[in-house]
């Protein structure tokens, strides 16, 4: 193993391409990927240009195919030797002053696919921690400072763009830049807007006000599933020479070399290496989930077994926080572990968005994001909003492509799957929704409505799939739509003494039983649930409901549904994979209860 993981410390482009089958299994083979540097977790002006790195986050735009030179030959001046080289899994071809490309022999070109990733948006700090603590290698922060340096003599870039080359993708020519010419182009003409370009544009994060990492990934081996939003860990070579920032590009003479794309658009694809790193990818695997506590080896049955467990010490907190309520703490454990399980035309299967309303703001107005600071110690990846009017007249929801910088610039809602959407709705305050907001809120209803959160391409709009769960806090029900409303019923003693409870949840949720909560709600959305064909008990009381309803209160296909995607959760939850009778009979008492109490509130509003 030793050997294995200090072949990969020394391993180069060179010698990866001398044997590309032989690395990748030996990638493959290796148990323990820690000790590959992590640039979410370790800085990448600590690590040399070339070094063999990973990068996990979420795929937030794709940019053109770009094409390379994958094989060109060199010829040196001074010795008349003769050298072919490789421009794959690198930027820069490190051209000496005594060196020429030779164009008329052995130049062979290629395309490679650049996508941009961003660290996960939503990841909980205690994820961040344990994340930091598997991967941080204190050896890294002994290495010197690359984020300064500058190649040896000359830089050939060995890229030119899709659009640049459609024509005539032979006619790719190589750019030279000498390293005593390198001016930031951002500095030349300061009057002009368009050269201030901002981190946070460049960084272009869906998560306003939370820090982040981007990096550019170009990858070889064509990957046809991958798609906007995918969370991927990549393993790859580090690229950061200085000379690839957009601000370090030669002058041009416009009449002989026209100018194809804009500079504010140069910069935006050409940002700094310091501030966003290349990976020239090797390996890229889709992750499932990005739970550092999750094992790679999934057991179901082992999941199943300790779900009970789990379940009880949730159960037992969630119902201390929710005031004694323990319907609307299984309603929330439901919640917490739903997810998108079949799409089929327009119907969504296993969306839970729940509405949780009467909450005691008049005597705690910070009782929902009290509830949401605890929530996000349990799940992996959450994100809470504030539906105050100014956040809905200001805040970017949607995605939108920029065609100025010929970028997707993010939004709110470009989340990877099974981000917990906390939505607090407590508060609202009186004010007017502009176009803005008006738009937004439509926006937060459609996606809740269909997990699908639309893109706005200018020219035209696209769906793009999603599978967030949206928990709605509010006082009242919800103006914004839900599949399952649950008004809380606090208890009188509790709302005494809730600043206790918290101090007191806080306590007994030591770190030990959290991380068993953690794994619990994660792990069971990994399990794969079957529906039997012994379901009599099933069709008889649906039979017998729709026989006892009235005109009044029918009793629809869509109440049934209903039932059978609460009775897939409460089964899970308590860690079967199937639908038993005794599961079905709590999920009849849960909807029961929750229904009463919506007819008893609604009768005394009246």
């Amino acid at each position: 193993m030793y050997d294995l993981v200090s072949d990969f410390e020394t391993v180069t482009p060179d010698l990866w391409l001398a044997n590309e089958q032989a690395w990748k299994e030996k990638l493959l083979k290796l148990q323990d990927w820690f000790q590959i540097p992590l640039i979410n977790c370790n800085a990448s002006h600590n690590l040399p240009d070339g070094t063999l790195v990973r990068f996990r986050g979420m795929v937030q735009d794709m940019h053109n195919p770009e094409f390379y030179f994958e094989q060109f030959e060199i010829y040196n001046t001074i010795t008349n030797e003769v050298k072919v080289k490789s421009g794959k899994y690198r930027d820069t071809a490190n051209v000496f002053e005594n060196e020429k490309i030779n164009y008329a022999h052995n130049l062979k070109s290629a395309q490679r696919q650049t996508v941009v990733v961003v660290s996960i948006p939503g990841l909980n700090d205690w994820a961040h921690q344990v994340e930091d603590k598997q991967n941080h290698l204190k050896r890294l922060e002994q290495q010197p400072n690359t984020s300064r340096r500058l190649n040896t003599p000359s830089s050939t870039k060995l890229k030119r763009s899709y659009d640049e080359t459609d024509e005539d993708p032979d006619a790719m020519d190589v750019v030279v830049t000498e390293s005593c010419s390198k001016e930031r182009k951002i500095c030349e003409n300061p009057s002009n807007p368009s050269n201030l370009v901002s981190r946070e544009h460049l960084l272009n994060f869906p998560l306003p006000d939370v820090s982040s990492k981007s990096c550019i990934v170009k990858i070889y081996e064509e990957n046809d599933n991958l798609k906007l939003n995918d969370l991927i860990e990549v393993v790859g070579f580090l690229s950061v020479d200085p000379a690839l920032s957009g601000e370090f590009q030669p002058e041009k003479d416009l009449l002989v070399e026209p100018e194809i794309e804009s500079e504010v658009e140069t910069i935006t694809h050409n940002p700094p290496p310091s501030l966003v790193p290349r990976l020239h990818a090797v390996y890229v695997k889709k992750l499932e989930h990005c739970n550092p506590l999750i094992q790679e080896n999934f057991d179901q049955d082992s999941v199943l077994k300790k779900a009970n467990e789990a379940r009880e010490h949730l159960l037992k907190a969630l119902t201390e926080l929710l005031l004694g309520d323990s319907l609307a703490a299984e309603y929330l454990i439901c919640h917490l572990i739903a997810s998108v399980y079949l799409r089929q035309d327009t119907i969504t299967l296993g969306q839970f968005c729940l509405n949780l309303s009467n909450l005691p703001t008049q005597k705690y107005p910070d009782y929902a994001k009290q509830l949401y600071d605890i929530i996000k110690q349990f799940v992996t990846k959450s994100y809470y909003l504030p539906l105050t009017i100014d956040n809905m007249n200001t805040l970017t929801l949607l995605p939108k492509k920029d065609y100025d910088c010929n970028r997707l610039t993010s939004g709110v809602l470009q989340l990877s799957k099974n981000t917990h959407l906390v939505l607090d709705e407590t508060k609202m305050e009186q004010g007017t929704l502009d176009a803005t907001g008006v738009n937004n809120i439509a926006a937060l209803g459609s996606m809740i409505k269909n997990q699908k959160v639309e893109y706005d391409f200018k020219y035209y709009k696209m769906d793009f799939e999603a599978d967030i769960p949206v928990l709605i806090l509010s006082e009242g029900k919800s103006l914004l739509p839900n599949d399952y409303h649950v008004p809380l019923r606090p208890e009188e003693s509790s709302l005494e003494i809730f600043d206790a409870i918290v101090e007191a949840a806080t306590y007994y949720l030591k770190e030990e039983i959290m991380n068993v909560i953690r794994t619990y709600l994660t792990s069971i959305k990994l399990v794969k649930y079957t529906i039997t064909e012994d379901l009599q008990f099933v069709e008889d009381d649906f039979i017998e409901m729709r026989s006892k309803s009235d005109v009044q209160n029918p009793v629809t296909a869509d109440d049934l549904h209903r039932l059978l995607v609460l009775a897939r959760l409460v089964s899970l939850s308590r860690g079967h994979d199937t639908l038993n009778k005794s599961c079905w009979e709590i999920t009849k008492t849960m909807e029961a209860e929750r229904l009463h109490r919506l007819k008893n509130r609604a009768s005394t509003n009246l």
